[in-house]
Order: C-alpha cells, then structure tokens, then sequence
C-alpha cells in the first residue's frame, strides 16, 4: 500500500498509475467505478476524474504524446519520466484532480497500482498588455476645489416661526 497525498483545491494535475493484473481483470476495472476507487483506497473520490485504459488504445501518440498533447502536461515533467512512461505497454489508469472534486484526499492505493508519474498542466502564458488609451489611466481629470456645502434654507423659517410665536404667546401672557 502506498499513500499519496491530493491537496485541497488541487487543478490541472494527472497521476499516471501502471495496473498489476490481467488483461481481463483491467478491462473489468474499466467498467466499474466503485472498483477503481477501491484500488485507490479513498471514498472521497469521483470516478468521473479516473480513466483506466490500455497503453495500446492510444496507437502511434503513445503515453508521453497523450500526456503532452491530451492533457498538456509540463514537458519538463515528460522529459522527466520519458524512460517510464515509454516502458508502459499495459494497462495504465490515470487520475485527474477533478476526482478529488477540490477536496484534500489521501489516496492509499492498492499493489496492484504502481505511481509512474504526477503531471502538472502548463500553465497558460499571462501577457502584460500595455493600456495606453487615455481612459485607461488611473486618474484622467484635473483637481479642482471642492463644492460648498449646501446652507439648509428651508430650516430658517421654521426657527423665525417659533420665535414669533412665543413672542405673541409672551405678549398675551403679560398684557
């Protein structure tokens, strides 16, 4: 049993396994998901992110041209791995980060599965684009003095009222 740590949130990485076992019993895990997460030893898996296959179904593209083509591994981690990945001539089952579905999952895989390789994508080239357009600065208009603060207008009046109603109240209080 080997165990292989997936972390959370883990994207755009492919595990290559070689399958231990016959032909037929490989061509029977192909068809069973609950199988295949049993090899890999975790319940926590989508079987939607597993792929079992034959090397051989891939023809003149190979592994190495699957993964790079495929899956647009690194090709630093192809080169790595080249001597391997060429020796595989069996069955292999491959998986993807979407079987953890963005969870931290512990794979404890069965001896029947042998780790080939971990395949990170490439990651996209992020180009600076110069934005030279004048709307596209950061601050286009000038400085200027900020507006006066409004006067309350409508509350003077209401002050003038009260003040002439106590002067009648006052004046009819002392005549």
């Amino acid at each position: 049993m080997s165990k292989i740590v997936i972390p959370a949130l883990e994207q755009g990485t492919t595990r290559v396994f070689s399958l231990s076992m016959s032909g037929n019993a490989a061509r029977d895990l192909r068809g069973d998901p609950s199988a295949q997460v049993a090899l890999l030893g975790s319940k926590d898996l989508n079987p939607k992110g597993i792929e079992v296959f034959p090397v051989s179904d891939l023809g003149e593209l190979g592994l190495t041209g699957y993964l790079r083509e495929g899956i647009d591994a690194r090709e630093e981690d192809i080169t790595r791995d080249a001597p391997k990945l060429a020796a595989l001539d069996g069955w292999v089952m491959l998986v993807h980060s979407l079987a953890a579905s963005g969870k931290a999952v512990t794979l404890n895989t069965d001896t029947a599965l042998t780790l080939i390789g971990t395949y990170a994508q490439t990651n996209p080239e992020n180009e600076e684009i110069a934005l030279t357009a004048e709307a596209a600065q950061p601050y286009t208009g000038t400085p200027g003095t900020p507006p006066e603060p409004e006067r309350k207008r409508g509350a003077s009046w209401v002050v003038w009222a009260i003040i002439a109603l106590c002067v009648i109240i006052l004046g009819a209080i002392l005549l």
